[in-house]
């Protein structure tokens, strides 16, 4: 933590899941989940630099992670737009270095974003009129054998209170099982 900015923090509830460390730096947290009944997941929480050079070691450092096999998520603020559509206000959005790694890292890593429900931007720079700048830095990513288990995901941009950026919440939801149902007609109904 830099001042009043920076850190992160993991939580997770210790009845349904189990986390133990496996690397931290000033940008990302990364452990073992074992979740009960469900297995070992990779999780990293990550708080990119607003450097695209510091950034870029994020990417290098995540990247050993996602050569495994096991289900993989990584979440946080990755202090990086993709896009136009991720921005407004400011300064015109340009594809960057920065960007371009971000999507390199995403595309090499089988990676990709969980839809989103809330605001379309999870960051604020708190002013108002012409100098309000919104932007999408936080966001949720998970890998091809974590899609293969939950299926359907959703990521909650919940309402900053206390913050310039969303709180970000990953949803899982089981797959939906469908269960046959007798269908009964009676004669009754015709009349």
């Amino acid at each position: 933590m830099v001042g009043l900015s920076g850190g992160l923090m993991v939580l997770w509830r210790k009845d349904l899941a189990d986390f133990s460390v496996i690397e931290t730096s000033s940008q990302m947290v990364v452990g073992n989940l074992k979740v009960s009944g469900k297995g070992s997941w990779v999780v990293a929480s990550v708080y990119g630099s607003t450097d695209a050079q510091e950034r870029k070691l994020l990417w290098d450092n995540l990247e050993r992670l996602c050569s495994n096999d096991l289900p993989l998520v990584i979440g946080g603020d990755f202090n990086c737009v993709l896009s136009q559509e991720e921005k407004r206000g400011g300064k015109k959005f340009s594809l960057t270095q920065g960007s371009k790694d971000f999507n390199s890292f995403m595309i090499n890593n089988d990676l990709h974003e969980v839809r989103s429900m809330g605001p379309k931007f999870t960051w604020c720079n708190n002013k108002s009129g012409s100098a309000r700048i919104l932007e999408k830095l936080d966001r949720c990513l998970i890998n091809s054998s974590a899609l293969n288990i939950i299926h359907l995901a959703l990521i909650k941009h919940l309402p900053h209170i206390a913050s310039d950026h969303c709180p970000i919440l990953l949803d899982i939801f089981k797959p939906v099982e469908f269960v046959k149902k007798d269908i009964r007609y009676e004669e009754v109904w015709a009349s």
